[in-house]
């Protein structure tokens, strides 16, 4: 637990000392920060911030990638961010480490000397905070446009198999990323969600970007991509069942997220969350990801046995390349958090991976 500084005696006043328990003494309790230090973080802060949105405003990838709403609400977050800021580092004590403080101190001093532990964890945690937070951003928006025009869609023909599906399967994924957009843009204490450690080696890395862009393009290119968001069968019901197989997996996904809440992060230890679908498994947005997208593929692996032999054998080794790089980020992962006494006690309280009972 973070201790507050002792506070200097404050000099005289010509006005009568606030009593024990006043306002004042409730807002230095609320507000601890010393102004040298509450400017030194913002600055630091907002420097970090200015740089992020610069370089994804003038990278090729991302001027292509991100739609132009994408780029206004990232202009708009960061001028939400540079408003809230002060307030925000107000809540912290002096002593306590700030990271983008430790990001520039850590980069001042990089001739001199290599980062400590604590610099390191700053310096990956603001990596990986300037990665995921636009994708998030974009994502959040594409979801919700998308939710807006399947609704009308759904309310137009009030058809569940075509349009009621897209309605439920975008709510979905909307949820699933709100929760990551939310964790990722705010750490604080009091949230119990600071970034203790983050993932040390270049296998995590490799194995976790390989699944986002730009990275997950080239992935792609490599396995080749055979699953389906809707799987197309012919037949009607069989449609269904496989459409309802669908949605009751990525609720699964989406509900491992609303587990998180705060703490929904890639490569970084936030604290362990053993509540929700984590009380059975300890992966179990890996699991009904890749179960989903099994399905998903279900009609063109049907399809390319009956006539491709050859190409099916590639579509499901294709598969279970996508499934084997969630099992790395599953070992990975673990072999990070397993540092943590905590982790390793719920480890032993739930000894699945993936399938209660099973692995």
């Amino acid at each position: 637990m973070l201790t507050l500084p002792v506070q200097a005696e404050e000099t005289k006043r010509e006005i009568e000392p606030e009593t024990p328990g006043s306002v004042g003494d409730d807002a230095r309790r609320l507000f601890p920060a010393s102004w040298k230090a509450l400017f030194l973080n913002y600055c630091s802060a907002a420097a970090l911030l200015l740089l992020g949105y610069t370089f994804y405003s003038l990278h090729p990838f991302y001027q292509e990638f991100f739609a132009p709403v994408t780029f206004s609400a990232l202009r708009y977050l960061l001028i939400a961010y540079l408003v809230v800021l002060p307030f925000y580092y107000a809540t912290f004590p002096d002593s306590y480490a700030v990271k983008c403080r430790l990001v520039w101190r850590a980069l001042f001093h990089l001739r001199v000397r290599w980062p400590t532990t604590q610099e390191k964890v700053a310096l990956r945690a603001a990596l990986v905070k300037a990665f995921y937070l636009p994708l998030m951003i974009h994502w959040l928006l594409f979801h919700m446009n998308a939710v807006q025009d399947n609704s009308s869609a759904f309310l137009s023909s009030w058809n569940f198999t075509e349009d009621g599906f897209w309605v439920l399967y975008r709510i979905i994924l909307l949820i699933d990323v709100l929760c990551f957009a939310i964790a990722y843009g705010v750490e604080h204490p009091w949230l119990g969600n600071e970034i203790r450690s983050v993932e040390p080696t270049m296998l995590g890395w490799v194995a976790a970007l390989a699944c986002y862009p730009p990275c997950v393009f080239t992935t792609k290119l490599l396995l080749g991509w055979y699953s389906g968001d809707r799987p197309a069968f012919a037949t009607p019901w069989i449609a269904a069942l496989a459409a309802i197989a669908m949605l009751v997996l990525m609720g699964l996904y989406a509900w491992a997220s609303v587990a998180l809440l705060f703490k929904a992060s890639n490569l970084t230890h936030r604290g362990i969350v053993s509540s929700g679908p984590y009380a059975w498994v300890r992966h179990p947005a890996y699991i009904s990801k890749n179960l989903a997208w099994w399905v998903g593929a279900l009609p063109l692996l049907i399809e390319r046995g009956a006539t491709q032999p050859i190409a099916l054998l590639g579509a499901v080794l294709g598969l279970a390349a996508w499934s084997a790089i969630y099992v790395l980020r599953a070992y990975t992962e673990e072999r990070h958090l397993g540092q943590d006494p905590v982790y390793q006690e719920y480890c032993r309280r739930v000894p699945w991976r993936f399938i209660p009972g099973w692995i």
